[in-house]
């Protein structure tokens, strides 16, 4: 997913909604977000690891946070 992807999808909802993420889709949990950071804020360009990997610099992470409660199968 793009970030503009998620931007277009997160218009359709409350801006004073919560942001959680959900995880394990076979055994769920709920969890909040610390953060967000972008490759480049943690990790030195490398061409041939964007070369052969697929990593580049401007890729955007959702960090996991607290974990809350479990979740539910039927997100998925």
């Amino acid at each position: 997913m793009k970030v503009k992807e998620l931007i277009e999808i997160l218009q359709d909802y409350d801006p004073e909604a919560n942001v959680l993420i959900m995880q394990q889709p076979s055994w769920p949990f709920e969890n909040e977000i610390a953060g967000v950071k972008a490759r480049e804020d943690f990790e030195e360009p490398d061409e041939d690891e964007v070369q052969s990997e697929g990593k580049e610099p401007n890729d955007v992470f959702i960090l996991e946070g607290t974990q809350l409660r479990y979740g539910s199968k039927d997100a998925w």
